[in-house]
């Protein structure tokens, strides 16, 4: 059951075994040691049910917590949980599984599951009838679609096992269909912002840890994001010699084991790869004759990078210049080499550009589509459109697309940040109703306030979820959602296609999300555009052009592998995925849609040293560190995830403690321009002077009362969650 992991046995930086393997525990996963290795995957018995001699029958399953879909054995009796275990021979997770999924029986049959649809009477709620709460929905939405028209709807998907991938398409078909173009999520916080600084640089391409000889983690920490990751990959590399550079201004697990860890002020990163990158072009050491080949815009591009001298970037950046060009010669000298980015990088207002500055430094040491470097990713199954999307374009624009309008191109959403102003101002338009599908904007999304003032204007929110979040506690009507494992699952990648079936039915009245959209698109008289009785219909539609269906699927649990096979330097015959076909030191794309074509750097709009409101808030906070107990604002209420981090806390420098006569534990207020809140200090020696820092999601002390909508990454429309001004006074 359990697997090996080699361990190092002296991590860099000084994390002892005992010290690493703590980490470990604080995180859920069961450790053993066993001869040179660590042992990992084992599961407490206090995250059982019930431990009797009867566990059930064993089904192979799947996690679908996140992405990651981590092999599971679940033991069920009388359509309950009983138990669950990570499943070894999986070829994706291979026994690996965080303590979220260890956590499964508590979380499908938690006390406070919601598990019959709700409607709002006055302060309180009454339990209705699936039919009572589509008839309810579809006639206001028919209502509003005629006046003010169907752009007064807004639609929401988050990021949970409730909205799976496959489900999306249903939630954009209706949408299409009923004719709004403000489909909108988790996605304008998450991902596309970097998604979009690839497409227009080098293309996306995929780490290759395990044969690395130099692996950047810049402002991403898998051991709290992706421990899969970081346990199979990333620390077998380092134990085989792989010089690891982290870049983070937050002390980390990864800090800690790094060779070299530079420590950027808040939103500067941009500033710190053109100067690596003048380091790698002034010694000569950049690839001449493959940029020659395969780029657009270098000249362009060694012009800007020539004024970012180490020196230059020092003051910019805080970090010395000798280090970094220390830096810039382990990247370039070390190859093969991967560089990872996380979303440090995209949640400030210059996120892309700083984002295409970094990827570039791929191009400029030729680590890409080579063994240890980054690799192109293979291309997509073809496979029928879902989505209705020729149903597009609409009567009105999405809201802000004018603003945003490579948002819309790239991932043909609006930015959901600025979702509360236009139902504020009414402008451009209406916006009456919200349906929220798996997401908690009211915690996650930025300016929490701003964002509750609007949703009290609404004449509809509806909330599809598992549990009372505090989104779905203003909502007019709120919908039970089945769990991953109480629903069917289809997923399809580059790598290959498969099927996870549901293990049980859904507790209560819960219902699957396509179930709801396939109902309501009946109740409103969409049967021809929601032509399926089933969901195994939908999924023989979208596999049809590759003639597989969702019975071979059931019958085959690891579905079909159709990655290509390994091949290096794809770009040779096919290109890059960029609209030139070519790496993009300067993009034609960014030109014409009005941005700088080159990655400049511009100062960030709430880090500036010359901003005057610096000086009422003089520190830098940095919010939205990941718990690996928690998903985002998901699981808080779960006990025995709450006990392994049981309350929000502040980070702060002891130098900047010291100053303003805080204690460790003292209870702190938080405040910025947006708002306040109070929440105990902690103090980190090795969090930079200057900077504070605090993690998401919590609803007692939300780090989101102080971020800001009003002014975001201008190609993107990102927030900036890690870099904006706060002050800290005694509560």
């Amino acid at each position: 059951m359990l697997e090996k992991i080699i361990v190092p046995n002296k991590l860099a930086g000084g994390y002892s075994r005992r010290e690493f393997l703590r980490l470990l525990e604080l995180a859920g996963v069961s450790v053993a040691i066993g001869g040179s290795g660590l042992m990992c995957g084992g599961l407490k018995t206090t995250d059982a049910l019930a431990e009797t001699a009867d566990k059930g029958r064993e089904v192979i399953t799947r996690c679908g917590i996140c992405g990651n879909d981590c092999g599971m054995k679940a033991y069920i009796k009388d359509n309950r949980i009983i138990s669950v275990r990570p499943w070894k021979d999986d070829p994706e997770s291979m026994g690996f599984m965080c303590s979220k999924g260890l956590a499964t029986t508590r979380i499908v049959h938690a006390p406070d599951r919601i598990l019959n649809p709700k409607t709002r009477v006055g302060d309180s709620w009454k339990d209705i009838t699936w039919d009572e709460a589509l008839n309810k929905i579809s006639q206001k939405l028919l209502s509003l679609k005629k006046d003010p028209g169907p752009e007064s709807l807004v639609v929401h998907y988050g990021v949970s096992q409730v909205r799976t991938p496959f489900y999306r398409y249903f939630i954009r078909r209706f949408s299409n269909v009923y004719g709004t173009p403000n489909f909108t999520g988790c996605g304008s916080q998450c991902a596309i912002s970097s998604a979009m600084a690839r497409a227009y640089s080098t293309g996306a391409l995929a780490s290759d840890y395990e044969n690395a000889r130099c692996i950047v983690l810049w402002g991403c920490n898998p051991s709290t994001s992706d421990m899969r990751e970081w346990l199979r990959q990333i620390l077998p590399a380092k134990d085989a010699g792989a010089k690891i550079i982290c870049i983070d201004p937050r002390p980390s697990p990864m800090t800690k084991m790094a060779d070299i860890h530079l420590r950027p002020r808040p939103g500067t990163d941009g500033a710190l790869a053109l100067s690596m990158a003048n380091v790698i072009v002034a010694k000569g050491l950049h690839e001449e004759e493959f940029i020659k080949t395969y780029a657009v815009g270098f000249d362009q591009y060694q012009k800007l990078i020539s004024g970012y001298t180490p020196k230059k970037a020092e003051y910019i950046t805080g970090i010395p210049a000798a280090d970094i060009e220390n830096a810039a010669l382990a990247l370039s000298k070390n190859g093969p080499a991967t560089i990872s980015t996380g979303n440090g990088l995209e949640l400030h207002t210059n996120g892309v550009q700083t984002i295409r500055s970094v990827m570039l430094l791929y191009a400029l040491t030729g680590n890409i589509d080579v063994k240890g470097g980054g690799l192109i990713a293979g291309k997509k199954t073809a496979l029928a459109d879902m989505e209705m999307n020729k149903h597009q374009p609409f009567k009105a624009k999405g809201i802000m697309t004018d603003a945003y309008p490579l948002l819309w191109q790239k991932a043909n959403m609006i930015t959901a940040n600025k979702v509360p102003e236009a139902i504020l101002t009414g402008k451009p338009y209406p916006i009456k109703a919200l349906m929220v599908f798996g997401g908690n904007p009211v915690i996650t999304g930025p300016n929490a306030s701003h964002m509750k003032e609007a949703y009290k204007r609404l004449e509809l929110l509806v909330v599809m979820d598992l549990f009372m979040t505090e989104t779905a506690k203003m909502a007019d009507i709120v919908l039970p959602a089945a769990t991953s494992l109480e629903c069917d699952n289809l997923k399809a990648t580059d790598r290959r296609i498969y099927m996870t079936p549901r293990v049980i039915a859904g507790q209560g009245n819960a219902w699957p999300v396509w179930r709801f959209w396939f109902e309501l698109a009946k109740k409103m008289g969409y049967t021809a555009e929601f032509p399926w009785k089933t969901l195994d219909e939908a999924i023989d539609d979208h596999l049809s052009p590759i003639g597989v269906t969702a019975s071979e699927l059931r019958r085959n649990f690891n579905g079909i592998d159709h990655r290509a096979e390994l091949a290096y330097k794809k770009f040779e015959k096919d290109g890059f995925h960029t609209p030139s076909g070519k790496i993009e030191f300067h993009s034609k794309t960014l030109a014409d849609a009005g941005y700088d074509p080159l990655p400049g750097f511009v100062e960030p709009d709430h880090g500036s040293k010359n901003d005057i409101s610096a000086k009422q808030y003089p520190l830098l906070m940095s919010s939205g560190a990941r718990i690996p107990v928690y998903y985002h604002s998901q699981f808080h209420n779960i006990p025995s995830l709450r006990s392994k981090a049981p309350e929000p806390s502040l980070e702060i420098n002891p130098t900047d403690a010291t100053s303003l006569a805080i204690r460790e534990g003292e209870i702190v207020a938080v405040t910025s321009p947006r708002g306040s809140i109070k929440v105990k200090a902690t103090i980190v020696p090795s969090l930079s002077a200057g900077m504070i820092a605090m993690s998401h999601g919590w609803n007692e002390a939300n780090v989101n009362e102080l971020t800001d909508d009003a002014v975001l990454d201008p190609i993107s429309g990102f927030p900036a969650y890690r870099g904006f001004l706060c002050r800290i006074e005694k509560a």
